[in-house]
């Protein structure tokens, strides 16, 4: 889960829709819904004055569409927002415009609370990693980025700190190669089963490729490679 709070503008026109997200919003750590608008005039109000970091957008709205809404919400004199679209419209048209009017996603309404809770942990993922970071961001960094957008969210445990993971993924990728859990504890500094615990769970969200090896007794070995594709 991101460090910081990540607030939220819920828009849509019917009123059922939006006490529904907010209740779905509010279950989910570390997000807080900031503002409710039912208009496209309401929501651009409400972007300016609270300049929430995501808003869940509806497309159909009384006064100005909501693909208007995302058009004006990229002009510079709105801080920077990103926005997910929950819409009833099914067309092709419609995804390809909210997509090239800057939206992250698309649900289609209605939308279960499983999916809605699964789409905000994976934006939560792809923002902690972005901030996690400092400067320059190499290849492999983007491509998690993108990963955690668009696959399934793997919530991180408390027993798994992103500093350490980072310095794990960073031995991987300087081998160059695969590494058993005893190799990888030895380049970071880390006991066996820790680094085993972190290796799973990289492996588990799709940053590291797990196969076996048989050694001379026998008895197969988990190896681990840094998946730079």
């Amino acid at each position: 889960m991101a460090s910081k709070e990540i607030t939220l503008l819920i828009v849509d026109d019917d009123p059922v829709v939006t006490t529904t997200l907010r209740a779905q919003v509010n279950r989910i750590p570390g997000f807080k819904v900031v503002a409710i608008a039912h208009t496209g005039r309401e929501a651009l109000a409400a972007a300016r004055r609270f300049a929430p970091r995501l808003v869940l957008l509806d497309l159909h709205l009384p006064d100005i569409s909501g693909l208007d809404v995302a058009h004006q919400l990229r002009r510079p004199d709105y801080a920077p927002t990103d926005v997910i679209v929950i819409s009833g419209r099914r067309e092709s048209a419609a995804v390809q415009a909210a997509m090239q009017r800057g939206a992250l996603y698309y649900l289609i309404k209605p939308a279960r609370t499983g999916t809605v809770e699964q789409t905000l942990l994976r934006y939560a993922a792809a923002s902690e990693h972005l901030s996690a970071g400092e400067g320059m961001v190499e290849q492999r960094a983007i491509d998690r980025v993108f990963r955690s957008l668009h696959l399934d969210a793997v919530v991180r445990p408390k027993s798994i700190s992103a500093a350490t993971e980072r310095v794990v993924l960073d031995a991987l990728a300087a081998a160059g190669r695969d590494l058993s859990a005893h190799e990888t504890a030895e380049a970071v500094g880390i006991s066996r089963a820790t680094a085993r615990r972190y290796l799973e769970y990289l492996a588990d969200r799709g940053d590291v490729v797990t196969s076996l090896r048989y050694g001379s007794s026998g008895r197969p070995q988990h190896r681990y490679r840094f998946c730079d594709s």
